[in-house]
């Protein structure tokens, strides 16, 4: 009998040996605020192994409870980290983010930074763009009026699609109404993003970031990008259900040309869209009476979209219907390109501890017999 009790405590003792380890630090620095359409990095460092991949589970706080989809970053040489969050989803409000602890692996010290709680302020309604957000010619006219700027002045950065700067950062003049009105040589046809910001406290203030489409001024339109008779432009459709805490996302491979894209209604949806390449655009003008509903200029190719619903409450079936575009695929995976997590089941757990119970299990009845 003393063997029997001897073995057992032996295989406990590797049970327990086999989830002993070190704590771990890991330290983050989180700004407190921020502002609402800007991309947020997160950084820090850990003692943690290089390699080490970590979960951030994200969550409003105010005005409503609700969590978003959660993110990975992975431990770099020497331990530092960081993430980046994007807020054109966030409603202005109070957030939170926690550190998703490997308690049996890596277990995190008590004054490692497991939770942090921030701001989003959402100052887009501080800029009025008067300017056409569809322009021709080689010169893109960005003017507006930003009243509580003043003659401040206002610091722009005009990008392409493909994250290239072309002008800025550079502050420009503003009157004392906060008007102001600037000129931007480009090259090529094609979408623009422009981001504004202030100065203030001896910081650049994110403002907004709004996008403009910039038409060719010699260049003919062809029956593929406007074609004369509308019976030939092609119009696809999906549908998907979606909810605020479930979004549907679609992928739309797009004909060279002007590509409207609407919702159907019944429930106050909201869209989000990117070529994957651009900055995300946000589209919620109507509510559940009346279609959401933008064209955007393409060259082709494919167009990523987001819907969910404005309401916590509702959700539903949403159709999504496009003209000038080749297809329209309701597909999960689209949702890394609006920085969410598409959805996966949980992992299995390590085989180890159970082997070693097994293990045990099979001492102990070997002892037995032996007895």
């Amino acid at each position: 009998m003393k063997k029997v009790a001897c073995l057992i405590g032996l295989c406990l003792l590797c049970l327990l040996c086999s989830g002993v380890a070190s704590a771990y630090e890991l330290k983050c620095s989180c700004p407190l605020e921020m502002y609402r359409g800007d991309i947020v990095t997160i950084e820090g460092t850990s003692s943690l192994p290089p390699g080490t991949s970590i979960s951030v589970r994200l969550f409003e706080v105010q005005p409503m409870a609700r969590e978003f989809p959660s993110q990975t970053f992975v431990i770099q040489q020497g331990g530092a980290w960081s993430i980046q969050i994007p807020t054109l989803t966030m409603e202005e409000g109070t957030y939170k983010f926690e550190i998703v602890e490997d308690s049996k692996n890596f277990p995190l010290s008590s004054g490692s930074d497991k939770r942090k709680v921030f701001t989003v302020i959402d100052r887009s309604a501080v800029i009025t763009i008067t300017s056409p957000p569809t322009q021709r010619g080689d010169t893109l006219d960005i003017s507006g009026r930003a009243p509580e700027v003043g003659s401040a002045g206002l610091q722009i950065e005009v990008t392409d699609t493909l994250g290239t700067i072309i002008f800025g950062p550079k502050f420009i003049r503003t009157n004392a109404a906060g008007s102001f009105s600037e000129k931007v040589s480009v090259n090529d046809p094609g979408r623009y993003y422009v981001k504004f910001s202030d100065f203030r406290n001896n910081e650049a203030r994110f403002i907004s970031r709004v996008s403009f489409t910039l038409e060719g001024a010699k260049v003919p339109a062809t029956p593929t990008v406007t074609p004369t008779n509308p019976g030939t432009v092609r119009t696809v459709t999906a549908s998907a259900l979606a909810s605020r805490d479930a979004p549907a996302y679609f992928i739309v491979q797009t004909l060279p040309g002007s590509v409207t894209v609407t919702t159907s209604t019944g429930i106050d949806w909201r869209l989000y869209h990117t070529d994957g390449v651009g900055t995300l655009v946000r589209i919620d003008e109507t509510g559940s009476t009346a279609p959401e509903k933008f064209t955007v200029t393409s060259r082709g190719g494919p167009l990523y979209l987001k819907a969910d619903t404005v309401r916590a409450a509702d959700a539903g079936m949403v159709t999504i219907t496009v003209t000038n575009a080749e297809s329209i695929t309701a597909n999960p995976a689209s949702a890394t390109q609006f920085g969410d997590v598409i959805p996966e089941s949980e992992s299995t757990e390590s085989p180890f501890p159970l082997l070693v119970l097994i293990v045990a299990i099979g001492l102990v009845g070997y002892a037995g017999i032996r007895k």
